[in-house]
């Protein structure tokens, strides 16, 4: 390898550009080597010097940096590369867990559709057996009566010489009432029959009834790191900018993806959100209030949530807002008098749904709500903290049933503690966890799906998306946006 790289060092000596001219000097600006008239055209201005200088240089630097490159930035590259071929590994293991799923579920569905089809036969044959019992009566009864006509007149043509009058027209009389019985029954007269009609295959709805493939993909294309202090929220306002608030910063700042601060909130509050006409919505937890501003934060409305301080909110659907409020008490050791909501509201103030116990009435739905979200369907996503280590995602109908609860059922960790919720335009549900360093996806059913944005040395605390873009913030300050396809 080093003997090639020597030689390709040597197969450069001369300029291709200007008449095959000796390359002896090196362009700093553009880092490449260049020649006498090079310097003097396209490379004028830039810095240079000759190859001799930069070689004496490089002969006297390079081997420390080579040393440095080796004990500071290889053992980190190997890793990487250890790390992209366990991706490869984990992406084959995922490809067996779905086949086998696909594969259990083709069974259940053969074995359903098989149920289906043989309930459909029972009935056939149910209504076919009925159908013979009647021809069967019919056949039996006028045998009966064929039999009697067959004896009356045998005996009427054989015997009407010696037979006593009143016998004769007896027999005579139920001869004529026999056939006439007799002559009612016809098998035209009584059709029982059952047909199976094919239903039409709709190929949609089986699809449907299947499931679908659903893929997910993050690709990073922006990082933000000027920061050291904890994001406590990420609030996109379009595609290239975004409002971050801090742990230790109470005055959002709204950022652009390459990290330049367009502008920095003048009024303090615990988290925002903006609403589709653009007004900037806070909660303001120190004052116990949340604030409608225009985007110069003027202000609109205030609402007054006393006793209770409004933490995190979020937007929903139809442009109304989830607030988490809690009283002043302690944290994680609840007291009958506390209170540990989640409200809907519109942006006028008025409370919509207050979400506070399970359907008895008395049994709490939450310790501590922090982060909420909504999807499509209506469902409203809610992290819970139960300690300083522990929580989990609490998700309920719209009318405030819970649907499901999510504890990191099924990952290699017992440990779970969750720190944000976002939806995403399917449905599915997207939380940071802090032992897994990872965001995890789980389908609007509560299934566990994979996990992106894993991390070894930091936590992924903050997630949201707009359009197809996913911002994230960081245990350590920073910001990276990704370009999530699904």
């Amino acid at each position: 390898m080093a003997a090639s790289l020597y030689k390709a060092q040597f197969a450069l000596k001369i300029c291709e550009d200007h008449n095959k001219k000796e390359l002896h000097a090196y362009c700093k600006t553009c880092d490449k080597k260049v020649c006498s008239t090079c310097i003097k055209e396209e490379h004028s201005s830039h810095d240079w010097e000759t190859i001799t200088d930069i070689l004496r240089e490089k002969k006297h630097s390079l081997p420390k940096e080579c040393k440095e490159i080796r004990a500071e930035k290889l053992p980190g590259l190997k890793k990487e590369l250890d790390r992209f071929e366990q991706k490869q590994l984990d992406e084959d293991t995922r490809f067996e867990q779905n086949k086998s799923i696909l594969n259990g579920s083709r069974q259940r569905y053969i074995d359903g559709i098989n149920k289906l089809f043989d309930d459909k036969i029972n009935v056939c044959q149910q209504k076919s057996e009925a159908a013979k019992q009647i021809y069967k009566d019919k056949h039996e009864g006028l045998k009966q009566k064929v039999e009697y006509l067959d004896m009356v007149t045998t005996a009427l043509d054989k015997d009407i010489s010696t037979l006593p009058d009143h016998d004769i027209l007896d027999m005579e009389k139920e001869m004529r009432d026999g056939l006439e019985k007799a002559l009612s029954y016809s098998a035209d007269k009584y059709t029982c029959t059952t047909v199976f009609v094919p239903g039409q295959m709709d190929v949609k709805a089986l699809e449907n009834m299947i499931g679908e493939i659903q893929s997910m993909s993050v690709q990073e294309i922006n990082e933000i790191d000027r920061y050291s202090d904890v994001i406590a929220s990420v609030k996109p306002l379009s595609e290239t900018n975004a409002w971050v608030c801090f742990n230790d910063d109470d005055h959002p700042k709204l950022l652009d993806r390459s990290g330049d601060e367009l502008k920095v909130m003048k009024t303090p509050c615990y988290d925002l959100i903006t609403s589709r006409g653009g007004d900037i919505v806070l909660s303001e937890m120190e004052k116990g209030s949340i604030s409608v501003l225009t985007q110069d934060e003027k202000t609109i409305a205030t609402f007054d949530a006393k006793p209770l301080y409004p933490t995190f909110i979020s937007k929903t659907e139809n442009d109304d807002i989830l607030v988490t409020l809690e009283d002043d008490g302690d944290d994680y050791n609840l007291v009958p008098t506390s209170r540990r909501i989640v409200q809907r509201m519109t942006l006028t103030g008025k409370v919509l749904h207050t979400y506070e116990f399970r359907e008895d009435g008395k049994t709490r739905l939450f310790t501590r709500p922090t982060s909420t979200a909504e999807n499509k369907n209506k469902d409203v996503c809610v992290i819970n903290w139960l300690s300083d280590e522990s929580g989990e995602l609490v998700v309920l109908h719209k009318d405030g049933r819970v649907k499901f609860t999510y504890r990191g059922d099924g990952l290699e960790s017992e440990k779970f503690n969750p720190y944000d919720v976002e939806c995403d335009v399917k449905c599915r549900i997207l939380l940071t966890e802090w032992y897994s360093r990872a965001i995890h996806v789980l389908s609007s059913e509560g299934m566990y799906l994979c996990k992106l944005c894993q991390y070894e040395q930091v936590a992924p605390v903050v997630v949201s998306i707009y359009g197809d873009n996913l911002w994230c913030g960081f245990d350590d300050g920073r910001v990276k946006v990704y370009k999530y396809s699904y």
